[in-house]
C-alpha cells in the first residue's frame, strides 16, 4: 500500500494541464461548469443557507468565494465545506460510473479554494480537479467499502487532499505525506442516512472539500 501511495503522490505532483489529452481537457471543462451550477444550486436549500449565515458570522472576509448570490468570500476551509454541502444538497452531481465514487463534488470545492487562494491559473485549476478526481476514482477502485457505508467523504476525500496538496506545490514526497496524514480522517457515513433523506449526509461530503483545503 505503501508503494502505491507513492505512485499515485507521484502522479499528482508531476501532471501538467499540457499532458493531459485533449478529450480529457474537454470532459474536465464540462464537469467544472456542471459541478458549480450544482453547487449554485445547492446553495439555496434552507438548510444551507441556515449553515452558510451560521458559519459567515463567525468568519471574516478571506480569500476564496462562495458559490452563492450575491457572491462572498471567507477563509478558505470555510469555503471548500460550504460549497461542497451545497453541491452534495441536490442530487444532480454527477458521478464515476464504474465506481462508487462522486468525485467532483467532493474535490471541486477543496480546488476552488485553495486555487483561489493560490492564485493559480484556470489550467492549474483543471489540472487539479483531474488529478484529485484520478486519484478518488483509482483508490475506488481498489476499494472495497464497508457494507452500508455511503461514498461521500471516503476515496474522494484523499482525492481532494491530493488535488489541494498538488495546487500548494508540493513535491511527491510531501503529496504523499498529506495522503497518509488524511487517510485517518476518512468518514463512513451509514447510507440509511439518504434513504431517509437525512441532511447530515451531506456534511459528509463537504467534509471531503474541506481536508482539500486543509492540507497539508
Amino acid at each position: 500500500m505503501g508503494r502505491s501511495v507513492d505512485a499515485l503522490a507521484a502522479h499528482a505532483s508531476q501532471t501538467r494541464w499540457g499532458d493531459l489529452a485533449p478529450e480529457v481537457q474537454h470532459q474536465a471543462r464540462l464537469v467544472l461548469l456542471d459541478t458549480v451550477g450544482v453547487m449554485l444550486a445547492g446553495s439555496v436549500q434552507p438548510e444551507v443557507v441556515q449553515l452558510r449565515r451560521a458559519l459567515l458570522a463567525r468568519t471574516s472576509d478571506g480569500e476564496a468565494t462562495l458559490v452563492c448570490t450575491p457572491l462572498v468570500s471567507t477563509d478558505a476551509r470555510t469555503a471548500a465545506l460550504l460549497n461542497g454541502i451545497a453541491g452534495r444538497s441536490v442530487e444532480l452531481c454527477e458521478g464515476h460510473r464504474f465506481v462508487s465514487c462522486q468525485a467532483a463534488v467532493q474535490v471541486l470545492p477543496a480546488v476552488l479554494a485553495v486555487g483561489e487562494m493560490m492564485h493559480a491559473s484556470g489550467g492549474e485549476l483543471l489540472t487539479a480537479l483531474v488529478i484529485g478526481y484520478d486519484v478518488g476514482v483509482r483508490l475506488g477502485a481498489g476499494t472495497t467499502p464497508r457494507p452500508r457505508a455511503h461514498q461521500n467523504g471516503q476515496t474522494a476525500m484523499l482525492g481532494a487532499i491530493a488535488a489541494g496538496a498538488h495546487l500548494r506545490g508540493l513535491d511527491a514526497a510531501g503529496i504523499a505525506r498529506a495522503l497518509r496524514i488524511g487517510a485517518p480522517l476518512v468518514l463512513t457515513p451509514s447510507y440509511s442516512h439518504t434513504v431517509a433523506g437525512s441532511t447530515a449526509l451531506n456534511v459528509a461530503g463537504g467534509m471531503s472539500g474541506f481536508q482539500g483545503a486543509l492540507a497539508p
